[in-house]
């Protein structure tokens, strides 16, 4: 993907993201976040309840979850969203904020463990147990 003009970076601030648990790296993805977006041309941050609904979270770790909507100067989304996460260490906050000012937003240039695989096989499981094919 050739870099892009800006982005939206959604952060979870629900409980099962770990914002204000010292046990997670949530204020910390927080921090990195305003810092990255507070030091780019076109990064927009957005605070946001649960950004992949209860039954996916009740199935994975606390650990902060971003979501990342590449864009245009216009604020026009130019390629699909990116779930990053969940963040469990200061490695995956550092990584998280290096992808985003680096400005090429392929989700391949991210640590594999980052990658949303294992939201995707959380959603599953959830909405296997719901009765719910996908």
């Amino acid at each position: 993907m050739a870099t892009c003009s800006g982005y939206t970076a959604l952060s979870c601030i629900a409980g099962r993201c770990g914002t204000g648990d010292p046990a997670t790296v949530g204020d910390a993805v927080a921090a990195e976040l305003r810092a990255v977006v507070r030091s780019s041309e076109q990064g927009v941050l957005v605070s946001a309840g649960c950004l992949l609904g209860g039954a996916v979270c009740a199935e994975r770790p606390v650990a902060p979850v971003v979501v990342v909507q590449p864009c245009d100067a216009e604020r026009r989304p130019t390629a699909h969203a990116v779930a990053v996460g969940p963040l469990r260490t200061s490695a995956d906050v550092a990584a998280l904020g290096a992808w985003l000012r680096a400005g090429d937003l392929d989700p391949h240039l991210l640590p594999p463990h980052l990658l949303p695989d294992q939201l995707v096989a959380a959603a599953r499981r959830a909405a296997a147990r719901r009765g719910v094919s996908g």
